[in-house]
């Protein structure tokens, strides 16, 4: 009966030191003032509205990067390059073809690379498996994503290319633009012959739009191997996510 009265009593004492260590959520005047009471709501107010926010701006974010696979899929090289930050710095990079700077280098780069479809012509780009941060502060975002691009003429050989998104964003006068649009080419290979037997070169530097700089970063495709980088940490490890057993060329 001692040790039972002991343990009650321990565990009040805890009981009461945890409640004491938290914000009151009493009403009781005379535990806690209305100006005290007023104050705990404003701040709780508060934090659900930067959680909305947040939100929002991931939702803003997503729909962002989907009208840029639309807009591309149909073509639409003005359409795609107005999706960027008017920002000089903003940039876009395919494959190794290096980087272009500025909406206007980007919308000639998307015209040059054969944006605007011919008749007979497929390109199919859709953007799936979303990963988004938004910043603290609403104001700036990363995103990875992965595209499988299904293109090619009537009558001709098609290709499948393939591989991730690794995309920043800025928050512009209230409006989400994407400020830098890095797309790696992890597979470039033949729609008829399939992509296990017959894979073609990742494609470089156009001849006659040459990029502003050198790519960013230097790579092959399929059936060499190359995980590009991602911008988070491992949710669980909270470490650094690498792949540390690269395989020899050409293996998987």
């Amino acid at each position: 009966m001692k040790r039972l009265i002991l343990f009650c009593m321990g565990t009040f004492a805890l009981a009461a030191s945890v409640a004491q260590a938290a914000d009151p959520i009493v009403t009781d005047s005379r535990l806690i003032t209305e100006e005290r009471r007023l104050q705990i709501l404003e701040a709780k107010l508060a934090s659900l509205q930067r959680e909305v926010n947040l939100i929002e701006d991931r939702k803003a974010v997503e729909r962002l990067q989907q009208l840029w696979g639309h807009y591309v899929s149909e073509g639409m090289a003005a359409e795609a390059a107005a999706l960027f930050s008017a920002s000089p710095v903003a940039s876009i990079e395919y494959a190794q073809q290096g980087v272009y700077l500025g909406r206007a280098r980007i919308e000639a780069f998307l015209k040059a690379g054969g944006a605007r479809l011919q008749p007979g012509e497929l390109r199919e780009t859709p953007v799936m498996q979303a990963v988004i941060h938004v910043a603290a502060d609403g104001l700036t975002a990363k995103g990875r994503w992965r595209s499988l691009v299904m293109g090619g003429m009537h009558g001709q050989d098609g290709q499948w290319q393939e591989g991730p998104y690794e995309n920043e964003y800025v928050k512009e006068n209230g409006v989400w633009r994407i400020a830098r649009l890095h797309w790696y080419m992890t597979v470039n290979s033949s729609y008829d012959k399939g992509w296990h037997r017959q894979s073609y070169p990742i494609l470089g530097p156009l001849r006659d739009l040459p990029p502003d700089q050198p790519p960013s970063v230097v790579y092959q495709s399929f059936p060499s191997f190359f995980l590009p980088p991602f911008h988070y940490l491992h949710p669980v490890t909270g470490k650094p996510v690498a792949w540390d057993n690269i395989p020899a060329e050409g293996a998987r």
